[in-house]
């Protein structure tokens, strides 16, 4: 009888010390995933993020007056100046001509500045104010931020979905010969190419599905619609990134870290569109619902 007792005695100290380890990695694991969405909210609120985006501006070869007066060819918002300058896009360049003084990469200050359109890597900034040209697809446009938007505040939390370990799906990735470069549509119908470099494949409840992967800041990842898509998420859909595969090609995609594009949130944006064969046909209930930020 004693003896019994003893191993059930045992079994439960056994029992007991499993299940606190679980326990233990189990919070790990949550903690991992509130860090993330504390590290996303930083960004999306930082310099680099997206919420100080003001405004998006297509251009084409031609002249234009800048400044939030209604008469400007392209009207800033309302804290530039009324004429705050010219804009004159030719073939090769882009010329600025300013009414005030402006910051160059925000070091010298300008009045006139010649942008080479083979070289679109610098920024103009007045006050809170800064813009830029981007180049989308064969697309190009003038953007503007405003480092004291009220967005910015206002996008304090995002509701998710509970995080569930189940959503940490073990993969494989395949990579292709070579890194190549796919065409696919932005949310404003232009083509744009993304470079890609395999196809990741996985099991979810006895079926295989396959995502061709995106590299964005040299991190693989994934951009997704799903069953969710235009319902507790993003109608756009979603993204997110991989683990470095392992030397047989192991990843985990981890869909509890799945987050919503920029378009989301803000209308300035040109976020792309994911690809037919990236539209899984179930719901992925993990990761970023969305709820629309109010300008």
């Amino acid at each position: 009888m004693y003896e019994k007792k003893f191993k059930y005695l045992i079994y439960a100290v056994i029992l007991i010390i499993f299940f606190g380890a679980c326990s233990a990695v189990d919070n790990e694991y949550f903690e991992e995933i509130d860090n993330f969405r504390t590290k996303r909210i930083d960004f999306l609120q930082s310099r680099q993020g997206y919420m100080n985006l003001v405004g998006l501006y297509w251009i084409f070869d031609g002249k234009y007056t800048i400044g939030s007066n209604k008469r400007n060819g392209i009207v800033l918002p309302d804290n530039f100046p009324n004429y705050f300058g010219t804009m004159h896009v030719d073939k090769d360049f882009i010329e600025f001509t300013f009414n005030e003084e402006v910051l160059l990469d925000s070091t010298t200050s300008i009045l006139n500045y010649k942008l080479s359109k083979s070289d679109l890597d610098h920024s103009f900034s007045w006050n809170d104010l800064e813009w830029y040209i981007i180049k989308n697809g064969k697309n190009l446009a003038l953007r503007v931020k405003d480092f004291n938007s009220p967005l910015i505040k206002k996008i304090n939390e995002i509701p998710i979905f509970k995080p569930r370990k189940s959503w940490r799906i073990a993969a494989k990735f395949k990579s292709y010969e070579e890194i190549s470069e796919r065409v696919i549509e932005n949310i404003w119908g232009h083509q744009v190419t993304q470079p890609t470099a395999g196809i990741v494949s996985f099991e979810y409840k006895g079926n295989m599905y396959e995502l061709e992967s995106n590299i964005e800041s040299g991190k693989l990842a994934v951009i997704f619609k799903d069953q969710s898509s235009g319902k507790q998420t993003y109608h756009g859909g979603r993204q997110v990134y991989l683990t470095d595969p392992d030397e047989n090609g192991n990843v985990i995609i981890d869909f509890n870290k799945s987050f919503n594009f920029p378009c989301a949130y803000n209308d300035f944006t040109t976020c792309p569109v994911p690809p037919q064969r990236n539209i899984l046909p179930f719901q992925v209930d993990a990761g970023e619902q969305y709820d629309r930020v109010k300008s």
